[in-house]
């Protein structure tokens, strides 16, 4: 669990930079009460014997139109297994599940520079549906980083 903990760790730098957990007893501590009702969406690639990746989902029921969809919450794969068929078992093993639990359709979120993660979204035919604006007080590096996104057009 403890090497879980650390890519949860991973995963939140990666998703939210600074502004990320990094408290290795905050994640364990997450992944302990997860387990309880959760595990069964929690995969873990192996690789002879090797924790290799990790796969979090969750089943979820839209509550106004009662839908039932699957949120795909965390993704990693070790380094040395990147870019390998590995990371595709890994997550087909994940939207297999989802159709397992009658899903009728996946949601994945992830952060606008993780361009490895979007293809592989797209690689498996996600589409984007929805863009989170925001707003930081960052000066000059959060205007520069809006300037080069938006090339000065809305």
């Amino acid at each position: 669990m403890t090497q879980v903990a650390k890519w949860e760790r991973e995963i939140s730098v990666i998703s939210f930079g600074e502004e990320a957990i990094t408290d290795l007893d905050f994640h364990l501590h997450k992944l302990e009460k997860a387990m309880i009702r959760e595990r069964s969406g929690m995969l873990v690639l192996d690789m002879n014997g090797f924790a290799a990746g990790w796969m979090w989902m969750e089943i979820r029921v839209n509550s106004v139109i009662q839908e039932t969809y699957m949120r795909f919450k965390s993704f990693y794969v070790s380094k040395p297994f990147r870019g390998t068929a590995s990371v595709d078992k890994l997550f087909e093993a994940g939207m297999s599940y989802a159709k397992q639990q009658e899903a009728q359709r996946i949601v994945g979120h992830v952060h606008f520079d993780n361009q490895p993660m979007r293809a592989l979204y797209q690689r498996h035919g996600f589409m984007p549906t929805h863009l989170t604006m925001e707003y930081s007080d960052h000066g000059a590096v959060g205007e520069n980083k809006r300037d080069e996104l938006f090339d000065g057009k809305p």
